[in-house]
């Protein structure tokens, strides 16, 4: 939420525009820009290159583990409907359950949330 209120300050006063091209301040012209801008963000952070996209699966995941409710999920990512979630993340949702898990989540989450 901060970071998004904080891009505000440079996006704000655009009509459904939150992200741009802050070397124009305007509209991302296609991706390969941000595709790059992201090898590079991974690269200085020390982790291995993932495709952006999988961010979503990464979202989808982290939620479920703890016990989360599918739709809540479905609904975020876009969906109409849990079967997309249920189908590809099922394994997570079984095993966000298994031994102290959610705990540990739980935990961890309200650690990056303080």
């Amino acid at each position: 939420m901060e970071a998004l209120q904080a891009q505000a300050a440079f996006t704000g006063n655009r009509k459904n525009l939150v992200f741009h091209n802050p070397n124009y301040g305007m509209q991302w012209a296609g991706d390969k820009p941000i595709h790059r801008r992201w090898r590079r963000i991974l690269k200085q952070a020390g982790v291995r290159y993932r495709n952006p996209y999988q961010t979503r699966q990464t979202f989808a995941s982290s939620l479920l583990m703890p016990g989360e409710l599918p739709l809540y999920i479905a609904s975020q990512m876009g969906h109409t409907d849990t079967t997309m979630i249920t189908e590809t993340y099922g394994k997570w949702i079984r095993s966000g359950l298994n031994d102290d898990k959610r705990e540990r989540l739980l935990r961890m989450y309200g650690r990056v949330a303080a």
